[in-house]
C-alpha cells in the first residue's frame, strides 16, 4: 500500500536502514509519489558495482508495508571536478558553455575556484585547478553580499581558511588579481563517517548541507541574475521543494538544464570526499526531463530554481542520472544568511 507524504518522510530513515543493509549497491533512498496517488520509497542502485553471485539477494519490495521501487544507474555519486589550467583542454578552449569564461558583473552559474586551497594542495603546480559553480548571491550575517556555493567548491572540503582564501572567477593556475572576486567567509564543516558505515549499524554521521559563502570584494560588480543571453528568470525568493516541481539550473559544465524533483527527504551515501566518506539526509533528488542529463561534475554549487524563480536547493553531487541538492532553507539557516 502507499501512504501519506508526512508518514513516508517520518519513516524514511527506518526504510534506509533496511534498504542499505539489504543491497550493497544502494546509494540513495528517498520518498516518491506512487502511481496510486500515495507515496512510497525509491532506492537508487549503482549497478556498475560487481556483486558476487552468492551475495545477491532478492530486492526488498516493501518496508513497513510501504512499497519500494528501484532505479539502476551505472555511476558512483561524485562531486569534485579537476580541470587543466593551461593548454587546449582548459575550460575556455574545450567548452561551449559561456559560464566557464570570466564575466563582469558576476552572475549566477559562473565557474569559480578557491585559488589558495589549490595552491596549498599542490594542484596548481601540476597544471590543474579544482572548479565549481557560483550558485547565487546571499547576504551574510553582517549584511555583506556573498557568493554561495558548496564547501567542496569554495572551502576545499574543510581545508579552507576563513577570511583568507581567495575565490577567483573563472580560475587560473597563476594568481590574477582581476579574477579575485571574493574571499571565503564561512562554511559548514563536512562530517565524515567511518569507512563501511551503514545506517542500520548506527555509525553514519549525517550531513544536511554542503555549503559555503565568500563575501564579495568591494570592486566586484554583481547581479542576482544569469547571463543575459540565457533569458532566464532571476532567483527571487526561496521555497521548500515538492515532488513534481519543474526546476532548472545553470552550471559551468552542462550549462542550462531542466529537470523535475523526483525524490525528497533523500538519504545519500557514501559520497567520497577528501576527509572521508560523507552521508547526507533530507536531500532533494532531481532528474533531467525526458531522460536528459541534469548535471555533471563541476556543476556543484549551482542553485536549483523552480521555473518561477524560487530557489529550492544547492546542487552538491550526482551520478550522471540523478542529481542531489541540499535544501536552501537549511543552507541559509546553518550559514545564518539569506538570499540577496
Amino acid at each position: 500500500m502507499s501512504i501519506e507524504l508526512e508518514k513516508a518522510v517520518d519513516l524514511i530513515e527506518r526504510a534506509a536502514e533496511e534498504l542499505f543493509e539489504s543491497d550493497s549497491t544502494v546509494r540513495s533512498v528517498g520518498v516518491i509519489r506512487t502511481g496510486a496517488g500515495g507515496y512510497g520509497f525509491r532506492a537508487v542502485r549503482n549497478s556498475a558495482i560487481p556483486t558476487p553471485l552468492n551475495a545477491r539477494t532478492l530486492p526488498v519490495r516493501e518496508v513497513l508495508e510501504i512499497p519500494v521501487f528501484y532505479t539502476d544507474t551505472f555511476g558512483e555519486v561524485e562531486s569534485q571536478l579537476l580541470v587543466p589550467g593551461t593548454g587546449p583542454a582548459t575550460p575556455s578552449n574545450s567548452s561551449s558553455v559561456p559560464e566557464v569564461n570570466p564575466h563582469s558583473p558576476l552572475v549566477c552559474g559562473l565557474q569559480i575556484q578557491n585559488y589558495d586551497d589549490d595552491d596549498r594542495e599542490g594542484t596548481l603546480q601540476q597544471g590543474y585547478m579544482i572548479i565549481g559553480t557560483l550558485g547565487c548571491f546571499a547576504l551574510s550575517a553582517n549584511g555583506q553580499t556573498a557568493a554561495l556555493s558548496n564547501n567542496h567548491v569554495m572551502a576545499g572540503e574543510n581545508r579552507g581558511l576563513k577570511n583568507q582564501d581567495r575565490i577567483l572567477q573563472s580560475g587560473s593556475v597563476a594568481f590574477q588579481s582581476a579574477q579575485h572576486v571574493a574571499t571565503l567567509t564561512d562554511f559548514i564543516p563536512l562530517q565524515t563517517s567511518p569507512a563501511g558505515a551503514k545506517p542500520h549499524l548506527g555509525n553514519v554521521v549525517y550531513n544536511e548541507i554542503d555549503a559555503a559563502i565568500a563575501e564579495l570584494e568591494a570592486t566586484a560588480a554583481w547581479s542576482q541574475s544569469y547571463l543575459p543571453t540565457r533569458g532566464l528568470t532571476s532567483p527571487m525568493g526561496t521555497a521548500v521543494a515538492k515532488l513534481g516541481d519543474q526546476v532548472f539550473k545553470v552550471g559551468r559544465t552542462t550549462g542550462l538544464t531542466y529537470g523535475e524533483v523526483v525524490d525528497i527527504a533523500t538519504i545519500v551515501g557514501p559520497v567520497g570526499y577528501s576527509p572521508g566518506e560523507c552521508w547526507f539526509r533530507r536531500s532533494i533528488t532531481i532528474e533531467g526531463l525526458n531522460g536528459s542529463q541534469f548535471s555533471n561534475k563541476g556543476d556543484s554549487g549551482s542553485a536549483i530554481l523552480r521555473t518561477n524563480g524560487e530557489v529550492v536547493g544547492i546542487l552538491y553531487a550526482g551520478n550522471g542520472q540523478q542529481t542531489y541538492a541540499c535544501p536552501i532553507g537549511e543552507v541559509f539557516n546553518q550559514l545564518n544568511c539569506q538570499l540577496a
